[in-house]
């Protein structure tokens, strides 16, 4: 009997160089690939079909973050091989795409937003759905991007409970997701 299946003929992407916490929580069908190292902090949720990519720069995701379904982390052309960092407790909503330099602690990347190669985000920024930031653009700390472009500064003071927030949802996440930590070592 002859099999119905295809088998696929193209390479195999290469499997990038891991440094994964115990306590995470990765979906079976995410995607870790390039040369460079990844490195994913404890407490972190990455969903399934999220894309992570060091083929140009190394890859640092901290503790208590939500890496959310079919996002794109990493550079996805050559540029600089600095690498990217994102802090404790940043929360990459579906569809974004972060090609960013540094990404600071407790900010929010909503639904199909694209923060540009190596911009800098400040803490506590909120990048609204389908906004983007340029390439080489810093955001300053508490920065609410919304619209077409608008911008303000939130003074709202509530960082600890929104950081508290994402811990909560790191816990419900956890039981919610298969983890699939084994497949990535």
């Amino acid at each position: 009997m002859s099999s119905s299946k295809r088998v696929s003929t193209a390479p195999a992407a290469p499997k990038s160089p891991t440094v994964l916490a115990p306590t995470l929580v990765i979906g079976e069908h995410a995607v870790l690939t390039g040369t460079y190292l990844i490195t994913l902090g404890s407490n972190t949720v990455v969903h399934p079909r999220t894309k992570l990519n060091s083929t140009y720069a190394p890859i640092t995701i901290g503790n208590n973050c939500i890496i959310s379904e079919r996002s794109i982390i990493g550079l996805q052309s050559p540029g600089s091989d600095q690498g990217m960092t994102i802090e404790n407790g940043v929360v990459v909503e579906v569809g974004a795409i972060v090609e960013a330099k540094s990404i600071g602690e407790g900010s929010i990347i909503e639904v199909n937003a694209k923060i540009g190669k190596h911009a800098v985000l400040g803490k506590h920024c909120k990048i609204g759905p389908m906004c983007e930031v340029g390439e080489h653009e810093i955001v300053p700390d508490f920065t609410v991007l919304f619209g077409n472009g608008m911008r303000r500064i939130d003074r709202s003071g509530v960082e600890d409970l929104k950081l508290k927030m994402v811990a909560r949802q790191v816990e419900i996440l956890r039981k919610l997701i298969p983890n699939n930590l084994a497949k990535f070592k």
